[in-house]
């Protein structure tokens, strides 16, 4: 994922509705005594070809507090479902306060929520309710959200919490929550091309196995107090294969009078931002694999460091080898 663009860095959530929410700044209904919570969303970046694109499937986890957030979240006490009985009074104990959001990104479609989440109805400051969203879903336990999966593709997303939205005359504004991405992410892409048109390939298969990034770190969690991600050094390199677009095209510049065709792998990696980038590749050559080691792509002379909420288009060049006997070579 090289060719580095800046997926918008900038934190921002709005109480009240926006082009990118369906509800148009209409009050929440509370006519039958419970204030249920509605929310519009943004994924920010998605113009910038984030790894979440338009349409994709995004699920996180939804918190609502009663009235203000809490000064020390982990004091927070998560109850994730609704166990109140028809007609009850609304209860901090009986209401569900963590639901997981759903929603389709890049659409105005609002968030649906499993748990529905209902606001706290007193007036003042105990009452209304603040927001914070987490992508994906996650646990909520100590303050934090804490991920199950650990393999290096999931797009971790925040939505800062919410001012405190209040419940007036027993009606409240929905919310809209956008959401940012904290992740750094790798998108590979292969080449092939001539040596001097010697013929060493001819009709070649070429087809890329895995791509393993070395030295790496995924995200493991989300600390509410401040909304940053704790990640952990993976035990082994991150292995990415089984790939279904894989196969470079043995064109090698012909057909596209100079300019070889590229593939880009349909794996991409989501890895802590600031760190250098190592690669292991291995390709298959007419059933051979050839396995390259250490490669460290560059940009503009230097080693590539990864940068928080940009993608990184990876460009990798096999070289055929001068002769049929010789050993292809691979350059980032």
């Amino acid at each position: 994922m090289k060719k580095s663009m800046l997926w918008a860095a900038m934190a921002a959530v709005a109480m009240t509705s926006c082009s990118n929410n369906e509800f148009d700044g209409q009050p929440v209904d509370g006519g039958n005594g419970l204030v249920k919570i509605e929310i519009g969303q943004k994924v920010q970046g998605i113009e910038t070809k984030a790894a979440i694109a338009t349409g994709d499937r995004v699920e996180a986890t939804i918190i609502a507090t009663s009235g203000e957030a809490p000064a020390d979240w982990t004091a927070f006490v998560p109850v994730t479902e609704n166990t109140f009985a028809d007609g009850a009074a609304w209860s901090a104990s009986t209401f569900a306060n963590v639901s997981v959001g759903s929603f389709e990104a890049g659409t105005n479609q609002a968030i649906g929520l499993n748990p529905t989440l209902y606001a706290n109805p007193a007036t003042g400051s105990a009452g209304g309710a603040t927001l914070t969203g987490v992508a994906p879903k996650g646990t909520v336990e100590n303050g934090k959200v804490t991920f199950s999966v650990l393999d290096g593709q999931q797009d971790v997303m925040t939505a800062e919490t919410t001012e405190r939205n209040p419940v007036v005359g027993g009606n409240m504004d929905a919310f809209s929550l956008t959401f940012n991405h904290k992740t750094a992410q790798l998108r590979f892409r292969f080449v092939a091309v001539n040596n001097a048109g010697t013929g060493a390939w001819t009709d070649a298969t070429i087809k890329v196995k895995s791509v393993t990034v070395k030295k790496t770190f995924v995200p493991t969690a989300v600390k509410l107090q401040d909304m940053s991600v704790e990640w952990t050094k993976t035990a082994q390199n991150l292995l990415f294969d089984n790939f279904t677009t894989n196969e470079v095209p043995n064109t090698y510049g012909e057909a596209t009078e100079g300019t070889p065709d590229f593939v880009t792998l349909d794996k991409a990696a989501l890895i802590k931002p600031g760190v250098a980038v190592e690669l292991d590749v291995i390709v298959t050559i007419d059933g051979e694999d050839k396995a390259y080691t250490a490669i460290k792509p560059l940009k503009s002379g230097s080693a590539l460091t990864t940068v928080e909420g940009k993608f990184h288009n990876i460009s990798l060049t096999i070289k055929q080898p001068a002769s049929a006997s010789g050993t292809p070579t691979i350059v980032a």
